[in-house]
């Protein structure tokens, strides 16, 4: 019980200075990287199975909670683009996946979980249960929301600047 209430409390500072450094997702980063460097120094991080099963379900209240009649509503007209998107990203992951795990030497289904088009606690979540290493999911989903939040908002703003549609 003692090393859950110490990695809970690991957590909860590194998630404190994480938003204090106004990092996006802070609270999940810090918290991360805190535990992770509790962890890798002590070998005292614990957290009973049983939580992941119940952030499951606070995460999936947290998703529940974006969709409103105004958003359903929405959904006739984004239907054929909707499955446009799900179609080009399944096959475009498909493809880094096998890429990115003969390139890495990882195997397949982590490099398909490292590749999925999902936010960084839905697929650290997701993907244990199919065998997947967790901290190489984890990791590449890190470096792709680091360059996203700090590189995809100029490059948003420099082309729509130019393309007009």
């Amino acid at each position: 019980m003692d090393k859950i209430i110490y990695t809970l409390f690991i957590a909860s500072i590194g998630g404190f200075v994480g938003l204090k450094l106004k990092i996006p997702a802070g609270a999940l980063i810090g918290a991360m990287f805190a535990v992770a460097i509790y962890n890798i120094y002590t070998g005292q991080g614990h957290m009973p199975k049983s939580f992941k099963i119940g952030t499951q379900i606070v995460v999936g209240a947290m998703i529940g909670l974006n969709f409103t009649m105004e958003a359903v509503s929405e959904l006739k007209k984004l239907a054929i683009p909707a499955l446009i998107l799900v179609a080009a990203l399944t096959i475009f992951c498909i493809c880094l996946g096998i890429i990115i795990s003969k390139i890495a030497g990882i195997d397949l289904v982590t490099a398909m979980f490292s590749c999925a088009p999902g936010g960084l606690t839905d697929m650290a979540l997701i993907c244990e249960p199919y065998g997947a290493e967790v901290p190489t999911v984890v990791s590449l989903h890190l470096m792709r929301l680091i360059t996203v939040i700090a590189i995809l908002p100029s490059v948003i703003k420099l082309l729509s600047s130019y393309i007009r549609v």
